[in-house]
């Protein structure tokens, strides 16, 4: 590689690093707009391990309200370590360990859950030079703490879950 494109390379990966840190800041401060805009749209999300549902290809906006909606009653702490980030071109792929610390005051058991895994980002540069995600992969490998503080039973997160897990939103990740 020439000096220059080492130099590109580095930038490209700088670019890359820096959306998937504005969407653990953007989680951890409620920013919602900010988190929205880490995405294509439609996007593709696979959150099996959460939720236990495949992978869906969804409207942004849908996905931004449903992680506003987990997530506000909860205060929540991200910290990603082991970047391992490879561009190719006009495409990127991010493998990115994370530790997600939730809490919240309760009577019904411990008052935090952290899950210890990695995400997923794959990511394309748009025609104006910004990098974008158009598909997060969540997984995690154990979670410590009351699983109950992210209510998926909360009737409006229902309703939004119900939008986002369908048929149709299934088979369009499957194409």
């Amino acid at each position: 590689m020439t000096p220059e494109q080492k130099i590109a390379s580095l930038w490209d990966e700088k670019q890359v690093r820096n959306v998937i840190l504005r969407f653990g800041r953007a989680l951890d401060t409620g920013n919602w707009p900010a988190y929205r805009s880490c995405f294509t749209n439609p996007v593709n999300i696979d959150f099996k391990r959460l939720t236990g549902r495949d992978e869906v290809r969804i409207d942004a906006d849908l996905w931004t309200l449903f992680a506003e909606q987990i997530l506000s009653p909860v205060r929540r702490h991200h910290v990603y370590t082991n970047w391992d980030i490879t561009v190719d071109g006009d495409r990127a792929h991010a493998l990115v360990y994370m530790t997600a610390r939730h809490w919240k005051s309760t009577d019904l058991g411990v008052s935090h859950n952290t899950q210890y895994g990695w995400y997923d980002f794959w990511l394309a540069r748009q025609a104006d030079g910004e990098w974008l995600m158009h598909k997060v992969k969540h997984d995690f490998q154990w979670v410590d703490g009351n699983n109950a503080l992210l209510d998926l039973q909360e009737p409006a997160l229902v309703e939004t879950m119900t939008k986002i897990f369908c048929e149709p939103n299934f088979a369009a990740a499957r194409e």
